[in-house]
């Protein structure tokens, strides 16, 4: 099995380099990480140079402007050039992985269960957080087929099949005047993969793979707050996809 490990980053020049140490440090040889500075400053692209420590399999670029988190991922998915069979796995760039074993976890998941997509589960690096703002989310209850109505669990660390990502209409990452939206990506994605497996084929994964940066200034949910809760509303409000 192959991952490709998608990194999207913002302003997080203080955090990359944990990020990338993270990936690399895996007991899970078999990945390719495909990292996007989104407009990031000469620090960032020296930061991201330096924590891949000449591993081939780490693919860095930057843009010349900011694209925000949607297109960014779309990009980086094409780069990729991921196998219908290969894995996509998603992780920002002011996060890092709990463990040098996070992906084999995900892997074993694939291999036991036979699912198509995994989520959760994170703990905070904020230690003044706690009940669901710390982490450990749980699963969405055996059946649930109404995720759009239903508590968002989709929780990181996300991944799946590149297979069923393509199943997704790109009208459903768009918001209402056709631009590609850019926050709530994690819901944008997630639920209709989601609601196309269903709980047998889309795995909760209790142990804790991401340390979830919540100390950053440039957190998405501080700076653009509002923009996420319209754009998420927006989403659930999306037809739903047949289950497969």
């Amino acid at each position: 099995m192959n991952l490709k490990v998608i990194v999207n980053c913002g302003p997080c020049v203080d955090y990359l380099g944990l990020c990338l140490q993270s990936i690399r440090a895996q007991s899970f040889e078999h990945w390719q990480a495909i990292v996007t500075l989104d407009a990031g400053d000469e620090r960032t692209a020296a930061a991201a140079a330096a924590a891949s420590g000449g591993d081939d399999r780490i693919d860095v670029r930057r843009n010349s402007r900011r694209l925000y988190a949607m297109t960014n991922l779309l990009a980086g998915i094409r780069r990729s050039d991921a196998a219908p069979e290969d894995v996509i796995v998603i992780l920002d760039g002011d996060d890092w992985f709990a463990s040098d074993r996070a992906l084999e976890r995900i892997v074993a998941e694939y291999d036991r269960s036979g699912c198509w997509m995994t989520y959760g589960s994170w703990i905070t690096n904020d230690p003044g957080r706690t009940g669901e703002g710390a982490g450990r989310w749980p699963a969405y209850p055996d059946g649930t087929t109404a995720f759009r109505q239903t508590t968002w669990l989709g929780t990181a660390v996300r991944s799946w099949k590149k297979w069923l990502w393509d199943m997704i209409d790109d009208r459903d990452f768009r918001d209402p005047e056709g631009q590609y939206i850019k926050v709530a990506e994690d819901q944008a994605t997630m639920l209709p993969m989601l609601e196309m497996s269903g709980t047998d084929r889309a795995r909760h994964i209790a142990d804790v793979l991401m340390i979830y940066n919540r100390t950053t200034p440039h957190a998405c949910g501080r700076v653009h707050l509002d923009l996420m809760r319209e754009t998420a509303a927006y989403v659930r409000g999306r037809p739903a996809y047949r289950r497969l």
